[in-house]
């Protein structure tokens, strides 16, 4: 502001001086003084020329001067005019100033006020601003915590669950395994009821007559369990099965359905199992019945052939879709046959890959991948594809292969995975189901026929050893 006002006295007097010049020294003054000078000059000159003057001429002389004095002592008139005019001038100037320094200045001022208003205002929307992000800051921590705390007891829940899961389940496999030892038992009280009028005793201490101990009895499938009542609901049952021909009792995994207990030889559905394994292995079987196993070709042969039997295949994909394929008649020969495969007439929507036109599999050995056996000379499909399986060269179907998750091969064209070609070449299988009952119709093959009439050999065999009182003791024994 000072600077200004400076500016401004500075300005002022660059005005007023020049004129203040002006006004002290008149026109006429200055006109008079130059002819004063000039008339004293040519005065000078004369009284040297022509020595002394008339005393008349110095008296007018004289007198002339001092009218001439006197005049310019005065006042010019148009001084109060001038000095007006001069005044008016440097009030124009000044407002002009004014309007052109003042002015802007004070436009610089409100400006300024105005910018000093907007950065406070920005200043306090950034203090808000701040105190929000602080609370959305403090609200996130909590609800972290509140996400961990909710974390660790879905956790213990998870826990828990499972533990109760696994209390359920074995609960489940006791009562199916009491519902099994209810039903054998009731089975076998009858069959003694049975024994008892037909004078199946010896004579005791005192000649008491004493029964002999019965013979121990076990449903030969799961179809008979569920024609006597043993199984009622849908689920996995557990069940303890003897079939003709084999020497001990053996633990099966049945399911119902279509109104008919069905034996499962085969279950994928984890990949927790490896199926890549010896002859042996899959003669004896491997796995858990809970989770993925082989029952066993041996065990697989005497359910085949002991009656007419048909073969149901339950297959998923990994979109979920389910597909499923039924053959009417099923049966895999003894060890010495290479449990060599037969199979009936297909029906179902999956497709049938076990007897197709290129690789047909009914009437091939098992190979393993220390028993090759398939139809290809030059190379082992087990071996090559990483399974076991009735391989033709090599296959259309193969359900002991590798398990992939989401179904994705490592090698595209290798298809080592579990494979039915009818439903994905290319693609691996999520879960599959092999299961086994008796068969609905009679079997009209030659083949199926000698070996039904082998096992009714084997069966009536066993049977008359156990009949009537001449039966030895080493035969008792046996039964």
């Amino acid at each position: 502001m000072a600077f200004f006002t400076n500016l401004s006295t500075l300005y002022l007097l660059t005005l007023v001086l020049p004129l203040i010049l002006a006004a002290s020294t008149s026109p006429n003054d200055v006109l008079s003084s130059t002819l004063e000078v000039a008339r004293t000059s040519s005065l000078s000159s004369d009284n040297n020329k022509h020595g002394k003057t008339n005393n008349n001429n110095e008296t007018a002389t004289t007198n002339v001067e001092t009218k001439r004095q006197r005049r310019r002592n005065r006042r010019c008139k148009c001084l109060k005019r001038f000095t007006k005019e001069v005044s008016q001038m440097i009030d124009e100037r000044l407002e002009d100033f004014e309007n052109k320094y003042l002015l802007h200045l004070n436009n610089d001022k409100e400006q300024s006020l105005a910018m000093q208003n907007e950065a406070s205002s920005t200043t306090s929307r950034i203090q808000s601003i701040d105190k929000l992000l602080l609370r959305l800051n403090t609200d996130v921590v909590q609800t972290k915590e509140a996400l961990s705390m909710m974390n660790s007891n879905l956790d213990v829940l998870r826990y828990e669950l499972n533990h109760t899961r696994g209390d359920v389940r074995q609960l489940n496999v006791s009562f199916k395994d009491l519902d099994v030892a209810v039903a054998n038992l009731t089975r076998f009280v009858s069959r003694v009821e049975r024994m008892i009028p037909q004078g199946l005793t010896s004579p005791g201490p005192g000649g008491a007559v004493v029964s002999d101990p019965p013979k121990e009895n076990y449903p030969r499938n799961c179809d008979e369990v569920f024609k006597q009542g043993g199984m009622q609901f849908q689920g996995d049952y557990y069940i303890m099965i003897k079939p003709d021909g084999v020497a001990h009792p053996f633990k099966v995994l049945c399911k119902i359905y279509n109104n008919s207990g069905w034996t499962v030889i085969q279950k994928r559905q984890d990949g927790s199992v490896d199926f890549f394994r010896t002859w042996e292995e899959y003669r004896t079987g491997f796995g858990s019945l809970e989770g993925e196993f082989w029952l066993g070709n041996n065990y697989i042969h005497h359910l085949s052939v002991q009656e007419p039997t048909m073969l149901r295949i339950e297959m998923t994909d990994w979109e979920g879709r389910t597909y499923f394929g039924e053959y009417d008649s099923f049966r895999i020969d003894n060890e010495k046959g290479l449990y060599r495969l037969h199979i009936g007439n297909y029906n179902g929507d999956a497709g049938d890959s076990l007897r197709s036109h290129w690789e047909n599999h009914d009437g091939m050995p098992f190979s393993t991948k220390d028993r090759d056996n398939d139809g290809r000379y030059y190379d082992s499909c087990a071996e090559h594809f990483h399974g076991a399986w009735w391989f033709n060269n090599c296959f259309d179907s193969h359900l002991n292969g590798k398990y992939y998750h989401k179904g994705f091969h490592k090698n595209y064209f290798q298809r080592d995975g579990i494979q039915w070609n009818t439903i994905h070449m290319y693609s691996s299988l999520k879960s599959v189901h092999m299961m086994i009952k008796p068969a609905e119709a009679p079997v009209e093959s030659e083949d199926d026929q000698k070996a039904l009439a082998a096992g009714k050999k084997d069966r009536s065999r066993a049977k008359g050893k156990g009949k009537g009182r001449g039966a030895s003791k080493k035969d008792r024994k046996r039964m």
